[in-house]
């Protein structure tokens, strides 16, 4: 793995809606299909991802100084990646929609893998019991 910066571009999904449609097979096998492990994965990413950006807002005393420093810790981590991938350091604001962006499509491919009792990929039909037991 390396950056080629501008040497190489690639475009893995061409606008937000075939990001959600193009994950959806994949987020719940990520996590072996496992619902409980969804369910904890999704309070997590928003209890450190998106509740100290509205604690900053609605709290005090301590609360408000651990929330105040994971919000800096999370912006200054994206700053730095913004400046060596050369995009805007102002996507760094974005952290906790990208946080409730990734929680919708790991609830909405756990969703629909159970609600089709499994995933299609290129065509063909994957159930879930399968992929489960690592048939596939």
């Amino acid at each position: 793995m390396g950056l080629a910066q501008d040497a190489v571009t690639i475009r893995w999904h061409a606008g937000l809606g075939n990001l959600v449609r193009g994950v959806t097979k994949n987020f719940f096998a990520a996590l072996g299909y496992n619902v409980p492990l969804v369910l904890t994965a999704a309070i997590t990413m928003l209890l450190l991802n998106v509740a100290p950006f509205i604690a900053i807002f609605t709290s005090q005393g301590w609360i408000h100084i651990f929330a105040a420093a994971s919000v800096v810790i999370a912006v200054g981590f994206h700053v730095g990646v913004n400046v060596v991938m050369r995009v805007s350091p102002l996507y760094a604001l974005t952290h906790p929609l990208g946080a409730l962006l990734f929680c919708y499509m790991l609830l909405r491919s756990t969703a629909v893998t159970l609600w089709q009792g499994g995933v299609t990929w290129r065509g063909t039909f994957y159930p879930l019991s399968d992929l489960k037991r690592g048939v596939v």
